[in-house]
């Protein structure tokens, strides 16, 4: 995806990459949303999605967070099967935004294994592979060549 969104995103298989640098705006939900919808199509299937939050991110604030919330609502509805966020960084600070998102999670009532929330790519390489019903390791190299993860 190229433009002035603060995002790159790409379909690999059937998971849909996306590497967030910074918050998403109303205007990069909208275009990912309609990248999901039509590759959803394309493919004739929900989609599994792995964003990754850099670690030089800011933390999202309270507008951020309807974007956000709206945003996952949406895909699950129409074209995602299963997502994760991977939020990058080892720092305390790091650590507690993976805590709260989960903690919120909880919270909301939205823990059902729709989302879940990780430390790494590698974390989770075989939790997607299981979703896929097949091994997810190359799937997840080539978004690292592509500057997917890292």
């Amino acid at each position: 995806m190229t433009g002035s969104f603060s995002y790159k995103a790409e379909v690999i298989d059937r998971v849909i990459f996306s590497r967030w640098q910074s918050p998403p705006t109303k205007e990069d939900v909208a275009a990912i949303m309609a990248q999901m919808e039509e590759a959803s199509k394309k493919l004739g299937t929900k989609l599994i999605y792995v964003a990754s939050v850099s670690s030089k991110s800011k933390v999202p604030d309270a507008n951020d967070r309807t974007v956000l919330n709206n945003f996952l609502l949406e895909i699950r509805k129409t074209c995602v099967e299963q997502a994760w966020l991977i939020y990058e960084g080892t720092d305390l600070q790091h650590n507690l935004q993976r805590v709260i998102i989960s903690g919120v999670l909880i919270l909301t009532r939205t823990f059902d294994n729709f989302l879940s929330v990780a430390k790494s790519g590698d974390s989770i390489v075989k939790d997607v592979g299981a979703v896929l019903k097949k091994d997810a390791t190359p799937i997840f190299q080539l978004a690292r060549e592509r500057g997917l993860l890292v």
